[in-house]
């Protein structure tokens, strides 16, 4: 084997074999090391995106090496662009910081070789886009309780659509974030996450007939999710379709009980069905889960004791209605429910 050959061999097992990182050499002299000249033009570079290829602007990119060194870092630029230069060949992980918003870090890993050099090409350039992910807590929508989560094969485009959406919502861009949570069930109409949370959000604006239609096709795609089964017992009490509520709320609290406001609920269109004992089983478990500090309960059930005519219980569910009101009420709102708790006992000792 030539001299030739053997040095130009060495020079190729020593980039194969190389892990470290080494400072640009750029900043070492070119004219000492041609090929170490050639390396330092060797580059990573991408972008990082959220949603449907929505640049994520000034974000933080770091650069490592492979024991997690850093050894640089950037911020995106308007069109989400980040870059490093000047590398040397090795193994590299480029992490992104989305610190501040709804998004998880995302580290990948890459390797840079420069294998043309023995026929002397170029330096690397490789690409490395990022698509941001929401964080899971973030998600969650307005009635979101514990359990398994559903799992569905989504394509990518709905999904990104979707987070889009979730976090535009946390921004109170209710327009934009609705058209992106529509334009993923355009991609995907059976996507249950969409569904759910497009349909809740719509029960809290009152936006009930599409709220309806969106939960039905909800629990039809998922049997067990209890924010729609919840939901839709809520859009259905209040569309009037007081048997079909009281059907999906038992649905809801068989699925998760630990829910305040899905007994509530339950015992109101209970009640309107005029189940009063089991209306009242209802907003007692409320009280229980709320620990007694839920003031709707207590107002809820004093209404219902007032119509039996048991006048006592309903003042003793008044006076736990004042004593539990957040912040500072209305004196003349206080003033008014305390002349019905005077009226309602005096109605309690005639009787």
């Amino acid at each position: 084997m030539s001299r030739v050959t053997r040095a130009t061999l060495g020079l190729v097992l020593g980039l194969s074999l190389s892990a470290a990182w080494a400072p640009p050499a750029r900043a070492r002299s070119a004219a000492a090391s041609p090929h170490a000249a050639l390396q330092s033009r060797n580059r990573i570079s991408g972008y990082v995106f959220i949603g449907a290829r929505q640049p994520m602007a000034d974000v933080y990119v770091e650069l490592l090496n492979e024991v997690y060194s850093t050894i640089g870092r950037v911020r995106t630029n308007g069109s989400g662009f980040y870059n490093f230069d000047g590398l040397s060949t090795g193994n590299f992980k480029v992490r992104v910081l989305p610190y501040g918003t709804d998004f998880e870090e995302q580290t990948k890993d890459i390797t840079i070789y420069n294998i043309s050099i023995v026929a002397g090409g170029g330096a690397s350039s490789e690409q490395v886009d990022f698509y941001l992910k929401v964080r899971e807590n973030v998600v969650a929508g307005p009635f979101a309780a514990p359990g398994t989560v559903f799992a569905q094969d989504v394509p990518g485009e709905a999904k990104k659509h979707y987070e889009r959406g979730v976090v535009l919502l946390r921004e109170k861009k209710d327009k934009e974030a609705f058209e992106s949570l529509k334009r993923s069930l355009e991609i995907f109409p059976g996507y249950y996450l969409a569904l759910d949370r497009l349909g809740t959000e719509y029960v809290l604006r009152g936006y009930k007939e599409a709220a309806y239609i969106l939960l039905t096709k909800a629990v039809e795609v998922n049997p067990r999710g209890f924010s729609s089964q919840f939901g839709l017992g809520m859009s259905q009490f209040q569309l009037g379709m007081t048997n079909e509520a009281v059907e999906s709320l038992r649905r809801a609290v068989a699925i998760y009980d630990g829910s305040i406001n899905a007994h509530m609920y339950l015992g109101l269109a209970l009640k309107r069905e005029g189940k009063l004992q089991q209306a009242e089983e209802s907003l007692k478990r409320a009280r229980e889960l709320g620990k007694g500090r839920t003031p709707d309960v207590h107002r809820h059930l004093a209404q219902l004791y007032s119509d039996q005519k048991r006048y006592s219980e309903a003042a003793d569910s008044l006076e736990l209605y004042l004593k539990n009101q957040p912040g500072d009420p209305d004196p003349q709102k206080v003033a008014e429910i305390r002349e019905l708790i005077r009226k309602l006992r005096e109605k309690a000792t005639k009787g």
